[in-house]
């Protein structure tokens, strides 16, 4: 357009003049600019994975639940997917994931299950396999997976391991369920046991999570209760090794302990490990005879030595539970658990590679699956899509997928800066505007509920059961402040460096008037869960949350009202936000915007022209703000919210927070990992 100018005008004003006028004409850039939404992190897997098996070290496996979670489409380029002719159903398709270059990508396969999870997946050799789950689901493939043929189990028992010799094998589930076949797993029924030739259910309806065996005749099964405690039946005992000398034709109870037990690996007839909760590990080198507790007094010994606090159900950090163990020989075995923990065995020691109690880090996923194909050679899967390799035996682990937690909250404090925090204590912080993203160390198992920034260093967060945490040094250290409360933090804002308010579940509103060092109760008046809080001075604020609950201040808290417009509404609102002391607006279910022009003496419905569900609202200025909601909603306004319009994306997840930094600035975090920012169109 500008050449065309200067050509139309190029006879009247002469070459020179010409120049000079279009120079400036390019250098004022009058063009507009125009900006796009574009998804910068997500995850690769929107599913948790429960187990991993290779046959060599290119092919491999790996299964888990995609029930209810929509697939991504297409993931970055080092993690490819292929979904195949029935990608429209693959929104509640249970995940078979397959690799044959040592898992640099991973390409789905149909597994043609929906809505029940795959807990177990095993492959003879690289084309016979099978996968278990729940509600009695087998599948068997004789093509490396290209395609999968359900099997009739007879049961509607959640299935949770699989171990097939030549000819015959056994798969074991929930209640006592064993399933064993005698034709090399084509055929499987379900069968009653013994113990030792006694009546049948020698298990007593107990959980079967594990079964392995050396050879035809000998083998073991670990089991937990499901008993209940009233139970005349029941004990302290949870967890159960039973082991078979008959080829399981009869089971003898050898062991019982405490703690619930998940898995075991034997090497031989002698040899052999099971792991459990609260980081139980047993050991035996006489078959079963006796096992000695290799993990005895460890947690007591952990909570003395790193003095960390306790956590979930006021246990030590310590006691997290492991869930899956694999070895290669006998001198090379690994465990995996909760908080990302990978214990391995060497020189009849074991000891943390990564996670766990003393190498916790934010955000670190609950690892379900282990195997190893060589001594160096490992892969570990667990939630949020979590894929882990390492090539030396795990002195260094790298990730072979992007995580896929939920974030629920987002803070800019620049355009390259910003903070955000989600699940299981994940913190990341970025400052080169998105490129990298840092797990920080948040020293919390909790999952947050929200975020703010007062500088780049000075910040906050909030979580479930009360915590606040609070760094100075832009999160290279968080500290935890007293909040007198234990209910569940979900929102937080602070108007300077001293005051801020949080609120929660139980109508819960806390206030502190010296940067955190101390957290005082407010009377919120209400028991309803509040979602927001927002305030535009130290003495004018808004809370808002479930049955149609707005709440407003103009004494900084000391009493909190009602607005009248609760009485007449029981919708769940979700986020409020104000642009000026007259001006606000609030978000929540059904598409709900409402806004105020007289500081929230009377509100009205603004139109969204969307039934989805709205999870938050930001303004910077009186008249432009936007508001992000499900399955990928953006909404736009310059007009003070009379006229809303939908802002393309490249993602159909649900975003949860949205934090601007001006009109052409901005950030947004949502389910599955997803971060989106701002980007001009070029």
């Amino acid at each position: 357009m500008l050449a065309k100018f200067c050509s139309g005008i190029r006879t009247t004003l002469g070459i020179p003049v010409l120049y000079l006028l279009c120079f400036i004409l390019a250098c004022a850039d009058i063009s507009p600019k125009y900006f796009k939404w574009k998804t910068i992190v997500k995850g690769d897997w929107s599913a948790h994975l429960y187990d991993v098996h290779f046959v060599s070290k290119k092919k491999g496996w790996a299964v888990g639940n995609q029930a209810g979670i929509r697939a991504p489409l297409h993931t970055n380029s080092a993690h490819t997917t292929n979904l195949g002719a029935n990608a429209e159903n693959a929104g509640t398709e249970s995940i078979i994931i397959h690799t044959d270059n040592g898992g640099k990508t991973w390409n789905r396969q149909q597994s043609g299950i929906f809505g029940k999870p795959l807990k177990k997946v095993y492959f003879r050799d690289m084309f016979k396999g099978w996968c278990a789950g729940e509600d009695g689901v087998l599948i068997r493939t004789a093509d490396g997976g290209q395609t999968w043929q359900q099997l009739e189990t007879d049961t509607e028992n959640n299935l949770h391991d699989i171990f097939i010799l030549e000819n015959v094998g056994w798969i074991v589930g929930d209640w006592g369920t064993v399933l064993k076949t005698i034709d090399g797993g084509k055929t499987f029924e379900p069968i009653e046991i013994g113990t030792n030739g006694d009546t049948p259910s020698a298990f007593n309806k107990k959980s079967l999570r594990g079964i392995y065996f050396v050879d035809n005749m000998h083998g073991w099964m670990v089991a937990y209760s499901t008993l209940d405690s009233s139970s005349p039946d029941s004990t302290r005992n949870s967890g159960y090794i039973y082991a078979t000398s008959d080829g399981g034709e009869t089971w003898a109870e050898q062991f019982s302990t405490e703690p619930a037990l998940f898995s075991l690996h034997f090497i031989d007839r002698t040899t052999g490990w099971v792991a459990g909760d609260k980081r139980s590990l047993f050991f035996t080198t006489d078959g079963g005879n006796t096992w000695e507790f290799v993990t005895e007094g460890s947690n007591q010994r952990h909570k003395a030595r790193y003095g960390q606090p306790d956590y979930l159900g006021n246990e030590p950090l310590h006691t997290f539970t492991l869930y899956d163990i694999d070895f290669v020989d006998e001198a090379h075995g690994w465990i995996v658990g909760d908080l990302g923990v990978i214990l391995h065995k060497q020189k009849n020691k074991w000891k943390h590679q990564r996670g766990g109690p003393r190498f916790h880090n934010s955000a670190d996923a609950i690892l379900l699956g282990v195997d190893f194909i060589t001594q160096k050679l490992g892969w570990v899967v667990g939630e949020n899509g979590t894929i882990l390799h390492t090539r030396n035996a795990g002195v260094t682990w790298e990730s072979q997928s992007s995580p896929s937690h939920l974030l629920v909250d987002i803070h800019a404090v620049s355009p390259k800066e910003a903070y955000v925090v989600g699940d299981r204590g994940a913190i990341l912080h970025t400052r080169n505007g998105g490129t990298a993203w840092i797990p920080q160390d948040s020293r919390t198992t909790e999952c947050f509920g929200a975020t703010h920034f007062v500088t780049p260093e000075k910040g906050w967060a909030v979580a479930e059961s009360g915590v606040i945490l609070h760094t100075t040094n832009g999160g290279s250290v968080w500290h935890q402040q007293f909040s007198d409360t234990v209910q569940d933090l979900l929102a937080l804002f602070f108007i300077d460096e001293q005051t801020g308010w949080a609120v929660g579940s139980g109508g819960d509103i806390i206030h502190t008037d010296d940067g955190g060092k101390t957290w005082r109760w407010q009377k919120s008046g209400t028991s309803a869960p509040l979602f927001d809080v927002h305030f535009i001075s130290k003495r004018r604020g808004w809370a808002v949350g479930v049955r149609g609950t707005i709440l407003h201040t103009v004494d900084g808290g000391n009493r909190w009202q009602l607005s009248p417009i609760s009485r007449h509404y029981d919708f769940w609102l979700d986020a409020v936000y104000f642009a000026s002391p007259t001006l606000g607006w609030i978000v929540g279910i059904d598409g709900t915007i409402l806004h105020t022009e007289n500081a929230g003496k009377t509100w009205h419905r603004q139109q969204s022209h969307t039934q989805n569900f709205l999870d938050d609202v930001f303004f910077i200025t009186e008249t432009e703000g936007w508001v992000v909601g499900k399955t990928g909603i953006v909404l736009h306004t310059k007009d003070g919210g009379k006229n809303w319009r939908p802002q393309r994306t490249d993602t159909q997840t649900d975003l949860k927070a949205i934090h601007m930094g001006g009109p052409d600035s901005g950030w947004i975090a949502g389910q599955y990992g997803t971060i989106l920012t701002y980007t001009e169109i070029e």
